[in-house]
């Protein structure tokens, strides 16, 4: 009934009541009609008018030359009707929403005139790019001009998405933010899977539109006052990030999964080809979770002061340039798997990029996470990202089951969301379990503790069992063997960078990105011939993590050594101290001894030395370490902080 009453409101701009009343923007929602007759064609052409990626084409007849997209030879013409309809609906949007722009100072408004240029620039060029191709290097020419030019406009068009979710505090922003949003996702599934998915994108595009319609026509009053993000935006988020990670899983699971004939279910990545021009798993299953993914971390909220004093979180998890860079890396993303599916041959040169983005976008929303001591929630996402990085192929098993555990525990943020209106969790016990399970892991593997692998691996032999699987084929087993020291201290150094937070230094923050950064060259081992080769590439990356970490936490350990000392307790400071002085001298000695030792071709007696002196720091380093952090944790109180469930009052 209230929303009959906001649509009356609109058109005679008084309340039944006859009393004057301000509504958000009544030529704005005059704009949303458009978009919903566009919405209705797309239902009954059963045709993606978006182009996004991997759109099927061929050529018909070479003399005279003519092809067709999408199978119809209408695709043009309707495209350009279709995205001219949204093309003047966002103009009438971006026209009608000045002041609503003004009084919220959102950028995302902003980018309505962004969004209405580029459909404008589509619905052009579709029709004269289409009839000026004469030959098939301008038909690829031109699908890959109209990817990138629907890439901008995907991109443009789930920013303003976000707009209706962050400046409305009803349902309704929410329904249209969030139906808008999940839209072209839907639309690039349905692509990929199954025709039936495309008419029901274009279903949620009709819901979306009449919600906006709602939206700009209800009464200035349903707009937020604070520039806290409104309470339907939070629970947003947190639906988002469990539809966003359901969606990622059809990439996931149709395309990389493979039965191996040497024994074994595999999971190939994203850049993993098919022939000359295709790739296994379809660009347009990427697509639909890259720009998913965008928008769940265009939606993070912004928390008020009651609720971080309540979350123990102190202060937003996603926020300033961190979130800028996770977007920057899914906008790198989105245009790859754009390009990759104009099946031509250059497409395959993109493949990389489908995959490092939304990885790398994964692995720092999930280090940031861990960072402010919600382990629950990033510690999943930072496996899942790792995972799906290794090449050329990992365990089908580990990462389906690791994307499994992000599904479930976006399941959990969801209902925190709405419970409690809180986008995570604050959980000290278990950032100080991470951080020593994964350093005596660590230890574990150092000493050969999971077993040799073959001599043919010397000298990394003993970290690197490549039979520790038994059933599994060493050649299948081997990527995830190798990466697996890898994984652990980027775990190890994300958990440890939630000691530091709230206590005034930015060690961990600086261990954490630094950590992620040499995460990101994990595909970068694949480029070796040899099993043996991709061995030594595993063990100097992980050498080379380990080395710059040492400075950093014998820099935090210092610092948790004087809060030690200044909560009373000054012999447990006084051993965190001495011990990491220690550390630090014999880290100089064995740097000292490689730069000795390394600056001339050394015999195998020499490599075997200086790897026993370095694997003998290592352990020694770790163990005084566990045994620091768990003072740290028990004199510092974080062991004493878990779950906390109570509601906020709002």
């Amino acid at each position: 009934m209230a929303s009959i009453i906001s649509i009356v409101s609109a058109i005679t701009r008084r309340h039944p009541e006859d009393e004057p009343v301000e509504i958000v923007g009544a030529l704005a929602g005059f704009g949303n009609i458009f978009g919903i007759i566009a919405a209705v064609i797309g239902v009954f052409a059963g045709i993606s008018f978006v182009p996004m990626s991997a759109i099927p084409w061929e050529v018909t007849s070479d003399t005279p030359f003519q092809w067709t997209i999408a199978g119809s030879s209408l695709y043009p013409t309707l495209t350009a009707v279709f995205m001219g309809l949204l093309a003047v609906g966002l103009f009438l949007q971006a026209i009608g929403s000045k002041d609503l722009r003004a009084q919220l100072g959102s950028i995302f408004g902003s980018v309505l005139y962004i969004a209405f240029i580029m459909a404008a620039l589509i619905a052009g060029y579709v029709i004269i790019g289409f009839n000026s191709v004469r030959y098939t290097a301008l038909a690829i020419e031109f699908m890959s001009i109209i990817y990138l030019l629907g890439a901008v406009f995907v991109i443009s068009w789930q920013m303003v998405s976000i707009f209706y979710i962050d400046s409305s505090k009803s349902w309704y922003g929410f329904l249209a933010g969030l139906t808008n949003g999940m839209f072209l996702p839907m639309l690039a599934l349905g692509q990929a899977l199954t025709p039936i998915l495309i008419s029901l994108a274009y279903i949620t595009l009709l819901i979306g539109q009449l919600a906006s319609i709602v939206f700009w026509w209800s009464p200035n009053s349903t707009i937020r006052e604070f520039a806290r993000s409104p309470k339907r935006a939070k629970f947003a988020f947190g639906v988002s990030g469990l539809l966003t990670f359901l969606i990622g899983f059809a990439a996931v699971f149709y395309g990389p999964v493979e039965y191996n004939l040497t024994g074994g279910v595999i999971w190939r990545p994203w850049s993993t080809t098919a022939s000359s021009i295709a790739y296994v798993t379809n660009p347009s299953l990427v697509y639909a979770f890259i720009i998913s993914l965008m928008f769940w971390i265009l939606l993070s909220p912004r928390l008020g002061a009651k609720e971080l004093k309540t979350s123990a979180i102190g202060e937003d998890i996603i926020k300033g340039g961190s979130k800028w860079f996770a977007v920057f890396l899914l906008m790198v993303g989105v245009i790859a798997a754009g390009q990759a599916g104009t099946f031509a041959a250059r497409a395959i040169g993109w493949g990389l990029f489908m995959v490092i983005p939304p990885a790398g976008a994964m692995l720092l929303i999930g280090a940031l996470y861990a960072a402010k001591t919600d382990i629950i929630t990033g510690v999943p996402l930072i496996l899942a990202a790792i995972l799906i990085m290794i090449s050329p192929f990992s365990l089908a098993i580990l990462v389906i089951s690791a994307w499994i555990a992000v599904i479930i525990t976006q399941a959990f943020l969801m209902i925190e969301s709405y419970i409690r209106g809180l986008t995570g969790f604050s959980q000290g016990a278990l950032t100080v379990l991470v951080s020593l399970l994964s350093s005596i892991a660590i230890i574990i593997i150092m000493l050969g503790g999971l077993g040799s692998g073959p001599v043919a691996l010397w000298p990394t032999n003993r970290w690197f069992n490549i039979t520790l699987i038994p059933g599994i084929s060493p050649a299948l087993q081997s990527s995830v063997i190798i990466i697996l020291p890898i994984l652990l201290l980027v775990l190890r150094n994300s958990a440890l960078a939630g000691y530091s937070y709230g206590r005034g230094y930015t060690t961990g923050g600086i261990l954490m990105g630094m950590s992620i950064l040499f995460a990101l060259l994990i595909p970068m081992i694949a480029g070796n011939v040899t099993v043996t080769h991709e061995a030594n590439t595993g063990a100097a990356l992980m050498l080379a993590l380990y080395s710059i970490s040492v400075v950093l936490v014998m820099t935090l350990n210092l610092s948790l050594a004087n809060d030690v000392e200044d909560s009373g307790h000054a012999f447990e400071g006084t051993f965190i101290k001495i011990s990491s002085i220690i550390q630090v001298l014999f880290a100089a000695g064995v740097a000292v001894m490689v730069l000795i030792y390394f600056s001339q071709l050394p015999s195998a007696d020499d490599i075997a030395l200086v790897i026993s002196v370095f694997v003998t720091f290592v352990v020694g380093a770790e163990i005084l370490s566990v045994i620091g952090w768990l003072l740290a944790g028990i004199r510092l109180g974080l062991l004493k902080q878990g779950f906390r469930f109570q509601r906020i009052e709002t």
